[in-house]
């Protein structure tokens, strides 16, 4: 587990080795760090690949809940998130990654590969506001 800000304003969030609770847990303490900054960035975030499936899964439910907390801020600082997912994750989460916009307030990616991740973020950085 780690999070880089040494590359800030892109940020790196590895919590592949947690448990998917903590996982989560760890992503919205550091985006929530990152939105205290007040200024814009772009993250890549690296999850478990054993994530609990369903709505019903265990702290579904608080997930959910920091999302939308967090999407205002999102929607005005992070360029971009982009998640680093095997084909299997990403075929399994296609409907979140096709609403991603629309969950978490910014653009977001599924890619395979965390150099895919940095070049597309890296991009996002660059585009100029509107």
């Amino acid at each position: 587990m780690s999070v880089e800000w040494s590359g800030w304003p892109l940020l790196e969030i590895s919590a592949a080795e947690l448990p998917h609770a903590e996982a989560r847990s760890l992503v919205v303490r550091t985006l929530s760090a990152a939105l205290d900054r007040g200024e814009h960035f772009a993250a890549m975030v690296q999850m478990p690949l054993d994530a609990p499936r369903g709505p019903g899964a265990p702290d579904a439910t608080q997930q959910v809940r920091a999302v939308r907390e967090l999407r205002p801020g999102l929607a005005e600082h992070c360029r971009g998130l982009a998640f680093v997912l095997s084909a299997e994750e990403e075929a399994r989460h296609s409907k979140a990654i096709q609403s991603g916009t629309t969950i978490w307030g910014c653009p977001t990616a599924a890619v395979d590969a965390p150099t895919t991740a940095r070049v597309w973020l890296r991009d996002c950085l660059a585009k100029e506001l509107p």
